[in-house]
C-alpha cells in the first residue's frame, strides 16, 4: 500500500467514527514494509488520535533494528505467530502477545508451543492468544480433542505464570477480534471478514461508502447483513475452547 493511500483512508476511518481505540497493522507480513509502519503510527498521531497499536507478524523478519524501534515504543504491541517459530530476540521486548492457532488435527502442536514460549525467559510473564482455526469445520471427533487440548492448555498457563489474552480481547463474536479494515487499495471495510475467502458479492456487502457514518450499531451488521458467515467466524470449534 502506498503511503499516500494508507494516510487518505486512514483520516477518512478516523475522521468518522471517533471510537476507534486500537489501529492494527496486518497483512500479508507489515515488517516488509516497516517504514510505512513506522509512518503509520506517526501519522495517526499526528491527526490526535492515541490508539493502541498493534503490528501482527511471523516474526520471521525481525531484527536489531527493528527490535530496538519497538523496544523504543512500549506502546506498540507485536502479535506474533508463533507457528513460524519462538525466538530469542521477541523476549526483550516490552509488548509482545504470542498467538497459537489451533487446529483440527493439530492441537498438540499447541501445547509444545507453548512450552517453547514459557521456556524463553523466566523472568517475563509471557501473554498468549489461543485461537482456534477459522472459516473450516472440525468434526465432533477434533471438537473433543480440543476440549482436552484446551484444558492442557489452561493447567500449563497456570503452572508457568503465564497471562491469557483471551479473557481481555472481545469483539462483535466470540474469539472474533472483528473490526473496521482498510484494505491495501484504500477501501473500508465494516470488518476484517474481508480478508476471508469469499465471493465478491458477500465481500461488497461489507465495503464502507465513502459517504457512511460508522456507529456502535455497526456492531451489528454481521449478524444482520451476513449471518451465514457470522457462523463461519464463530464455528463450535470457538464455543469450545471458550467453554473449556
Amino acid at each position: 500500500m502506498p503511503a499516500p493511500v494508507f494516510e487518505k483512508a486512514a483520516a477518512s476511518l478516523l475522521g468518522r467514527w471517533a471510537g476507534i481505540r486500537r489501529v492494527k497493522f496486518i497483512g500479508g507480513e507489515p515488517l516488509l514494509r516497516f517504514a510505512l509502519v513506522k509512518r503509520g503510527i506517526i501519522f495517526i498521531n499526528s491527526l490526535g488520535f492515541s490508539p493502541v497499536f498493534e503490528v501482527g507478524t511471523n516474526g520471521l523478519l525481525m531484527d536489531s533494528a527493528k527490535a530496538a524501534f519497538f523496544r523504543g515504543r512500549p506502546g506498540v504491541q507485536l502479535n506474533v505467530n508463533a507457528a513460524f517459530g519462538v525466538r530469542k530476540i521477541f523476549s526483550g521486548l516490552p509488548n509482545v502477545m504470542w498467538n497459537l492457532c489451533i487446529s483440527p488435527g493439530q492441537q498438540g502442536a499447541a501445547v509444545a508451543l507453548l512450552g517453547r514460549i514459557a521456556a524463553l525467559s523466566k523472568k517475563t510473564r509471557h501473554r498468549v492468544n489461543l485461537l482456534p482455526a477459522y472459516y473450516c469445520d472440525w468434526t465432533p471427533a477434533q471438537l473433543n480433542r480440543l476440549k482436552g487440548t484446551a484444558r492442557e492448555l489452561r493447567a500449563f498457563i497456570g503452572r508457568n505464570n503465564l497471562l491469557l489474552e483471551n479473557t481481555v480481547r472481545t469483539g462483535s463474536v466470540p474469539l472474533f477480534n472483528d473490526g473496521p479494515a482498510v484494505d491495501v487499495d484504500g477501501r473500508v471495510y465494516r470488518s476484517n471478514l474481508c480478508l476471508a475467502a469469499m465471493s465478491q458479492r458477500l465481500r461488497e456487502k461489507l465495503l464502507l461508502p465513502e459517504t457512511v457514518e460508522l456507529s456502535v450499531r455497526d456492531a451489528t451488521f454481521l449478524r444482520e447483513q451476513l449471518p451465514a458467515l457470522v457462523r463461519l467466524a464463530t464455528a463450535p470449534s470457538e464455543a469450545t475452547l471458550a467453554e473449556s
